[in-house]
């Protein structure tokens, strides 16, 4: 797994390898949380230095990079490289190849898929990479990838009806989450450190899940933590999860298949 280079990022690195690489394997978390349906853990040593396309399709795939640097390609034509709180927005709708390769040997980062609408889930895929820090409400924490939070809003529409949430805490600090009037459902994960909250949970504890008529979520930071949250509407549709590929029916995802077939012809795959 993840080696790191320094002294000080070392127990950083081991807790984080603590956790398998998606953290919503179990079927039944994703039917209680979609469209939110991955949460993987990318490190240095669980991707390949050299650039690695993957086909998606159906989905949004949003990549924060918690320390080092990556490279990042897609079919798109677009290329470049990743530091420390950059991001990837990634629509794979009709069908893309992409990849994100480590540049440095501390390199770790969270990547959540979220499914699409019928809408858009074979809509042409669109990407975006940012390089300066997501939208966060003033003195909060909070990285907003999409969605609301507080007075601010993430530069990105799509997925819409949702917020998806990267908050780093230091040791004793506290932080609250409030979910949207028509929000029916939050959940919550630690990547790294421990946090307790308002409910008596101890995080980590895989996926904790919060329901209507739960309002607010107070968090308390009992080391250095990173914890990543999403809430939204409920989905209402039902979803086909096969490889990277995520619809709402046998239809869409033939269609999502056709998209990567095509994809694959111009990268001459």
């Amino acid at each position: 797994m993840t080696t790191s280079t320094t002294d000080s990022n070392s127990n950083m690195t081991a807790t984080y390898l603590q956790h398998k690489n998606n953290l919503f394997a179990a079927e039944s978390d994703i039917e209680k949380i979609k469209p939110f349906v991955s949460l993987n853990l990318l490190s240095a040593q669980s991707l390949q230095a050299e650039p690695a396309l993957t086909p998606a399709s159906g989905q949004a795939i949003i990549t924060y990079v918690i320390a080092g640097e990556a490279a990042y390609s897609d079919s798109t034509g677009k290329q470049g490289r990743l530091q420390k709180d950059s991001w990837a927005w990634v629509i794979a709708g009709a069908g893309i190849w992409h990849s994100i390769a480590p540049i440095t040997r501390d390199f770790i980062a969270v990547q959540m898929g979220i499914a699409l609408s019928p809408a858009l889930e074979n809509s042409p895929p669109q990407t975006a990479y940012l390089q300066a820090e997501p939208n966060a409400a003033d003195g909060d924490p909070a990285k907003l990838l999409i969605g609301w939070h507080g007075k601010k809003r993430s530069d990105f529409a799509i997925p819409s009806q949702l917020n998806y949430l990267v908050v780093p805490l230091k040791t004793q600090q506290y932080w609250s989450y409030e979910l949207p009037l028509n929000h029916q459902f939050a959940w919550v994960t630690v990547v790294s450190g421990l946090v307790t909250t308002s409910t008596g949970k101890t995080l980590p504890s895989g996926v904790s899940i919060f329901n209507r008529p739960t309002a607010k979520i107070d968090f308390h930071a009992q080391a250095d933590s990173i914890l990543v949250l999403g809430s939204s509407l409920e989905f209402g549709h039902d979803l086909i999860l096969q490889n990277t590929s995520v619809h709402t029916s046998t239809e869409a995802l033939q269609l999502g298949h056709n998209g990567i077939s095509a994809a694959a012809k111009t990268l001459r795959l």
